[in-house]
């Protein structure tokens, strides 16, 4: 198995646990897909890292409406 599969299998099985939405499960394999079976673990790698960043200012973004919006914190 090679590692993009096996981070694949882990991710769906993170999703089924509740712990990965279906849109980040999607988008990740999606992005495998546009990279190809032939891209190295390196590039594979950046493509989560940017999903982190992508998931890290969405948290950010929705903390900051809702302290705004409700004041809390």
């Amino acid at each position: 198995m090679t590692a993009a599969a096996e981070f694949i299998a882990k991710l769906q099985s993170e999703r089924r646990s509740g712990n990965v939405s279906n849109e980040t499960e999607q988008h990740l394999k999606h992005e495998f897909r546009k990279l190809g079976r032939e891209a190295s673990d390196l590039i594979l790698s950046a493509a989560i890292s940017s999903e982190i960043d992508r998931l890290e200012r969405e948290a950010a973004t929705l903390r900051r409406l809702r302290e705004t919006v409700f004041g809390l914190v």
